[in-house]
């Protein structure tokens, strides 16, 4: 039997995490010198999404027909999810708004062949090794929960959440999208080859993801022809 995802609990939790790790951004502002920085704060910051990202996709995953036939629920491991969402998500960027604008590929370490079918096409990534290190012995090891960590962790989840057709709604109304015509939330999924020529943004007060663009280089002169926050527009046009 196919799950029904809270769509509003995943929001409200993934806000609250971001939030927990922009109260730790005001003190360790993000730079270089500070990717490797390391807090207990940080520690929960990278469980819960991390945690939140094992179980939206749980939920997801469970509600293929086939997946049911041949996995326990609790069978699903990461591995299945490089297999089932691997091809999709590897690509994707976004820019999170640190010290400076900077463009991050949160999954770019998953797969350097582009077959993602066996583990030998499976890189690891580091920030998912975090999680399990903590989960294991938060106490001992807390200097994986670093900055760098912990930025694409949450940037990795907002991702997730964007691409969760049951959260599609929610997202609308939570504010997330900028744009000029009505159901923006139709074109999360990213169907179509059009979807970028909409100028679609989504957008929390760490990260932006231009609907369409997230797997695809900016061409040169290239402007962003739609609403969105103004440092966004910016960015984008440069």
């Amino acid at each position: 039997m196919s799950q029904i995802i809270p769509a509003e609990t995943v929001l409200n939790t993934y806000q609250r995490i971001e939030d927990s790790l922009q109260n730790v951004l005001q003190v360790v502002p993000y730079c270089d010198n500070h990717k490797q920085t390391w807090s207990d704060h940080l520690v929960t910051v990278i469980l819960e999404s991390c945690s939140l990202l094992d179980s939206l996709w749980r939920a997801e995953s469970w509600q293929s027909s086939c997946v049911q036939s041949t996995k326990k629920r609790n069978d699903i491991k990461m591995f299945d999810y490089f297999r089932y969402f691997g091809e999709y998500m590897e690509p994707k960027w976004i820019v999170f708004w640190g010290e400076k604008p900077e463009m991050i590929y949160p999954f770019k370490g998953w797969s350097k062949t582009g077959l993602y079918k066996t583990r030998k096409d499976q890189d690891f990534l580091d920030w998912w090794t975090a999680y399990n290190s903590l989960k294991h012995d938060r106490l001992q090891n807390r200097p994986e929960a670093s900055l760098h960590r912990s930025v694409r962790a949450v940037s990795a989840l907002f991702l997730a959440i964007l691409r969760c057709e049951d959260c599609r709604l929610a997202i609308a109304q939570a504010g997330w999208l900028s744009c000029g015509f009505s159901k923006p939330e139709a074109w999360l999924g990213e169907d179509t080859p059009s979807c970028k020529d909409r100028y679609i943004a989504a957008e929390s007060n760490l990260f932006s993801y231009a609907v369409g663009w997230g797997n695809k280089e900016i061409p040169p002169n290239e402007t962003w022809r739609g609403p969105a926050s103004h440092r966004f527009i910016r960015w984008f046009n440069k």
